[in-house]
């Protein structure tokens, strides 16, 4: 495969995320690299769901990366045949080497070409600038903070420090750690949020595996604790200096307390504390106001999260079927939206 735009320097090629080097050098070595480029997290995926992994790489003439796209695909009985840039990320952009000029072109060639051979349709969690043809979907919003240099204090609007002295009046405290008993606590929170928001849940099996990012330093959970019980919980993926919020998940009975806010207080001045440069919110769906005000509220700056789809249109924000799965989950036990979870994600993707 080389359609490289009629660069003669240039190639594209289709390389194995997982087992060829090259990805993991240029994933590396790329400043705006994410956690969900990673082949730590798509090794996870594969083995979680297993999915078929591909890198869409333009080479230049020594074989080194200058432009690139993981992307997975999804042969699903129940959502169909499809492309996606990469399951269970938030954002997953192309990542393009600034020094090569022609490498935009390549790849958005490359993209093409690729996604036509396949004949299945293709979705880009990110901007995807020159793609010509792609249907832009703009449901999400992204919050990210900077964290380089700055005091919680002087970063947080005073409305996020008054729910983090409450909850130091109540005594809470909070715990950051890698361990799988903290991802069991973790999911105990995780049912009941899930099940409050009447969204199926993800399976344990997968919540649990996120102790194999952790064991290489690539995460951790981080906990606030009332009286010793686990109140609220986040899950945080760590790389290239830049803190993911990934999970998140509470227990209703003990907001008023602001466990929240203590928890992303303390998150962010661990990353201050440990040199990173960034935290990522993670996406925002644009109807729930509240959340995103809440992200706002530590100073992040909140722009639009488009999606790209090439093969498709978009799909539409909220189905009449998912209206009606909302209302059975809410309805049932919490074992219900565990049920549907273990039978839907790995098609939902």
């Amino acid at each position: 495969m080389n359609p490289a735009g009629g660069a003669e320097s240039l190639r594209g090629v289709r390389l194995d995320p997982l087992g060829d080097g090259r990805w993991a050098k240029f994933v590396s070595g790329h400043p705006d690299a994410t956690i969900f480029h990673h082949p730590e997290w798509l090794a996870l995926i594969q083995r979680q769901y297993r999915y078929e992994l591909s890198a869409w790489c333009v080479l230049e003439a020594s074989g080194a990366i200058v432009a690139g796209l993981p992307v997975a695909r999804v042969d699903s009985w129940l959502t169909g045949r499809r492309l996606v840039a990469v399951p269970f990320s938030d954002v997953c952009s192309p990542l393009i080497e600034p020094r090569e000029p022609r490498a935009p072109a390549a790849l958005a060639q490359l993209i093409h070409a690729a996604q036509r051979e396949a004949g299945i349709p293709l979705e880009i969690r990110g901007p995807t600038a020159g793609l010509q043809g792609a249907r832009v979907a703009g449901r999400f919003l992204q919050h990210r903070l900077k964290l380089a240099g700055g005091e919680v204090t002087e970063l947080a609007k005073p409305a996020a420090m008054r729910g983090v002295a409450k909850a130091r009046r109540e005594a809470l405290l909070t715990e950051r750690t890698t361990g799988v008993e903290a991802l069991e606590d973790f999911y105990r929170l995780h049912l009941r949020t899930r099940h409050r928001q009447g969204v199926p849940t993800q399976p344990k099996r997968f919540i649990l595996s996120l102790a194999e990012l952790f064991e290489r330093e690539y995460g951790f959970v981080l906990l606030t604790r009332h009286r010793g019980r686990a109140i609220a919980a986040a899950v945080f993926l760590t790389f290239n200096r830049r803190i993911v919020y990934k999970y998140g998940a509470s227990d209703e009975r003990f907001l008023s307390l602001r466990p929240n806010n203590l928890l992303f207080h303390d998150a962010i001045r661990w990353g201050t504390e440990h040199g990173m440069r960034e935290l990522d919110f993670g996406r925002t769906d644009r109807a729930n106001g509240g959340l995103a005000s809440f992200k706002r509220g530590w100073g992040s700056h909140e722009e639009a999260l488009p999606y790209s789809y090439l093969g498709a249109d978009p799909p539409p924000a909220i189905r009449r079927s998912d209206r009606i799965l909302h209302a059975v989950i809410r309805a049932t036990p919490r074992s219900t939206g565990r049920a549907i979870g273990a039978l839907l994600y790995r098609h939902a993707g």
